[in-house]
C-alpha cells in the first residue's frame, strides 16, 4: 500500500489503521531485514535500492506460494481418487478384494493399491502415511487410530484328512483327542495365536509344535501338506483353493467368532476413494 500511494499516511488510511501504527510495523520489519526499506525523505515515498528488491522477492515468493497452492490443489484432486490398503493376506485376498470391486462398480474413476503383511507391520506403515486403511483382527491399536467393526468371523478346526484322530473327532467332537498332536501355531502376540491358546486350554491339549508361523495362510497351507492340525478363519478357508486334504470343524463359541475390523490413522490425510472404503467395509456383513 505504501508503494501504491506513495504515502503512509494514504497507505494507513487504505489500511484502516493509524499512521504511527503502520510506521512502527514497517520499522520494526526494516530492523528485522537489516535494511531501510523506503526512502522517507522523498515525496512520494519511494524504494531504497535494498527494498526495490526485497518487494520483487516478496511477489516472486507470492506467485509461488500462488503456484504451491494450485499444483497441491490439483494434486489432491488426483490422490482423492486413489487409496492404498493393506491386510493380513486371507483378507486381502477375500474381505478387501470384495470391497473394492463393489466400491469401483459405483466409482469406476477410483483405482487401489493392495498391500499384504502382517498386522504389526501394517500398523507401522498406516502410521507413515504409506497406506490409508488396514485390515485389523484386534482393536487394540496405538493411541490415534481410528477402529471400525467390520464383522465377527467364524475360526475352524483344520486336521489332516489322514490323521486316525479324526475318526475320533467323527464321533463326539471331543476336541481333548488332539491331545499330544503335531499343531501348526502362530506366534506369540498373533490375535488368533490368543484364541488357539484358550482352545487348547479348554480342552486339556497339550500340543507338539511342528511349525511356527507369522500368518493364519502359511498355516492352513501347512495343514493341507499334512505337516498339522491348525485354527484357521474362515476367509483364510475361503482363499484355498482345495480344501479336500483337510478335514473341517466347527469350533464352539467360546473360542470362535472373532471381531475383524478396519483401522486407519485418524492425523493422516484420506482420499475420498478411502473414505468410501472405509464405509462400505463397515456395512460389509450387512452386504
Amino acid at each position: 500500500m505504501v508503494a501504491r500511494h506513495g504515502s503512509l499516511t494514504k497507505a494507513a488510511a487504505a489500511l484502516g489503521i493509524s499512521q504511527p501504527a503502520l510506521s512502527s510495523g514497517i520499522g520494526s520489519l526494516e530492523r528485522d531485514v537489516g535494511f531501510r526499506i523506503f526512502n522517507r525523505k522523498t515525496s512520494p515515498v519511494t524504494f531504497t535500492p535494498e527494498g526495490a528488491l526485497y518487494f520483487d522477492y516478496l511477489k516472486r515468493v507470492k506467485t509461488l506460494s500462488e503456484d504451491l497452492g494450485t499444483r497441491i490443489a490439483a494434486l489432491r484432486a488426483d490422490s482423492e481418487k486413489h487409496a492404498v490398503i493393506g491386510g493380513p493376506v486371507a483378507y486381502t485376498e477375500s474381505v478387501v478384494t470384495d470391497a473394492i470391486v463393489k466400491l469401483r462398480a459405483l466409482h469406476p474413476d477410483y483405482s487401489f493399491t493392495v498391500r499384504s503383511a502382517p498386522l504389526g507391520e501394517l500398523t507401522d506403515m498406516a502410521s507413515k502415511g504409506e497406506i490409508n486403511c488396514f485390515i485389523s483382527t484386534t482393536c487394540e491399536l496405538p493411541c490415534g487410530f481410528e477402529v471400525r467393526r467390520v464383522m465377527k468371523e467364524r475360526i475352524f478346526l483344520c486336521v489332516p484328512a489322514d490323521r486316525k484322530v479324526n475318526e475320533k473327532l467323527g464321533e463326539a467332537l471331543d476336541y481333548s483327542v488332539l491331545d499330544g498332536e503335531n499343531f501348526i501355531l502362530l506366534e506369540e502376540g498373533q490375535p488368533l495365536r490368543a484364541q488357539t491358546d484358550a482352545f487348547l486350554a479348554a480342552y486339556g491339549i497339550t500340543p507338539r509344535c511342528s511349525v511356527t508361523v507369522n500368518q493364519v495362510s502359511a498355516a492352513l497351507a501347512f495343514a493341507l501338506k499334512g505337516e498339522g492340525i491348525c485354527l484357521a478363519s474362515e476367509e483364510a478357508l475361503r482363499g484355498s483353493a482345495d480344501l479336500a486334504p483337510v478335514c473341517i470343524y466347527s469350533l464352539p463359541d467360546t473360542v470362535s467368532g472373532r471381531d475383524i475390523f478396519v483401522a486407519y490413522d485418524s492425523e493422516l490425510f484420506m482420499p475420498e476413494a478411502g473414505r468410501e472404503l472405509v464405509s462400505l467395509l463397515e456395512n460389509y456383513q450387512n452386504k
